[in-house]
């Protein structure tokens, strides 16, 4: 058992960053027993826990880089991939990121503009299928939807969505925007063909 895990650290990001960037190892990640469960873990690793700025920055990139893996996970997956992230509770992932109340989430505005915009392409994945020609295509998952949209609320994440709309008030960094659009998927409106659609309904 290692006594201080602080030198593993750049180690750990080093071969998140390559998961993340390399689509041909999602397959291989998808099939390991737990390698999901483990990455959404390490989400989560060393959380509010604070020691000096150099390693808070090398514990903030491994949860980044962490998420970022399962975001490319999702991106290039099929929907094989998109059930296994489901189960890994990939929604709760994005949002502890975008909790920023207490000091409980990433407080950069980058991290939380880029968590709502995650939780949005998602969910509205999920609602809608992905036909995307150059990606794995698969068809509207509307049990996985609600199950994500579920891990969402569980977390209080949809209150955070709010307070993101209260209290960017002047959109700073786009946040506004992206939480306006993952309060709408959250929300699922249903949309006739005939009703004027909002404008996050399509993007």
């Amino acid at each position: 058992m290692l006594r201080n895990d602080h030198s593993i650290i750049p180690h750990l990001t080093h071969h998140l960053i390559q998961f993340a960037s390399e689509s041909q190892f999602n397959k291989e990640m998808i099939n390991t027993s737990n390698a999901l469960h483990s990455i959404a873990a390490l989400t989560c690793y060393k959380l509010n826990i604070h020691f000096n700025y150099e390693q808070d920055q090398q514990t903030f990139e491994v949860r980044r880089s962490s998420r970022e893996c399962l975001w490319s996970i999702h991106e290039f997956g099929d929907v094989s991939a998109q059930t296994e992230l489901v189960n890994a509770r990939y929604a709760r992932v994005y949002a502890i990121s975008i909790c920023t109340a207490n000091g409980a989430g990433e407080e950069q505005d980058g991290e939380i503009c880029n968590g709502l915009n995650h939780i949005f392409k998602f969910i509205r994945d999920l609602h809608q299928g992905k036909y995307i020609s150059w990606l794995p295509q698969f068809p509207p998952q509307p049990l996985l939807a609600r199950r994500s949209v579920e891990q969402i609320e569980e977390e209080g994440a949809n209150e955070e969505v709010d307070a993101q709309l209260i209290k960017n008030k002047e959109n700073r960094g786009n946040i506004k925007g992206q939480a306006n659009k993952v309060k709408g998927k959250i929300l699922n409106y249903f949309i006739n063909k005939g009703n004027l659609r909002p404008s996050w309904y399509n993007n």
